[in-house]
């Protein structure tokens, strides 16, 4: 196992999780509403590793060393344990041009899109009954308020 550090790997996270919201646009404008919203729950876990490989330097308690094997539900607990997922939302976004508030509190939403993320597994979603072609563009749209909610977050907290 090998150790991700903001050193070496910082600005491929980023790069990856522009990669994805990139996806997640392109998935939308062809009618892709499930795997838009896969695209955009990969680039919230790559958001939460890259605010915690690139925000911990010399100048704030010094670099993190994260497992290369580090799951979601671990790059969730470590960015709730330093409570970056808690700004608020009675102010405008920081993801957005206009005044438009936030609508979730990022806490409240990280681990409903972890948990959807899980279903690109055929056996999560088997057992879980899941058939993605009911998934709507309804269904993309609130998608996309709490990957929002959960950006809006991370950047309130640089």
């Amino acid at each position: 196992m090998g150790k991700l550090t903001g050193t070496h790997q910082g600005d491929a996270a980023n790069d990856l999780f522009g990669f994805y919201v990139e996806k997640a646009t392109q998935l939308e404008a062809v009618e892709q509403y499930f795997m838009a919203a896969v695209a955009l729950a990969l680039a919230v876990e790559a958001a939460l590793l890259a605010y915690l490989l690139v925000e911990f330097g010399d100048d704030n308690g010094g670099e993190l060393q994260i497992p290369d094997d580090v799951a979601f539900a671990g790059l969730i607990e470590a960015a709730n344990d330093i409570d970056v997922l808690r700004a608020p939302i009675d102010k405008p976004s920081h993801v957005r041009d206009d005044d438009q508030k936030p609508k979730h509190v990022a806490k409240d939403v990280v681990d409903r899109i972890r948990k959807f993320r899980n279903l690109i597994h055929p056996a999560a979603a088997l057992r879980r009954g899941y058939d993605p072609r009911t998934f709507t563009k309804n269904d993309l749209d609130e998608f996309k308020d709490m990957y929002e909610s959960i950006a809006h977050s991370l950047l309130y907290n640089l």
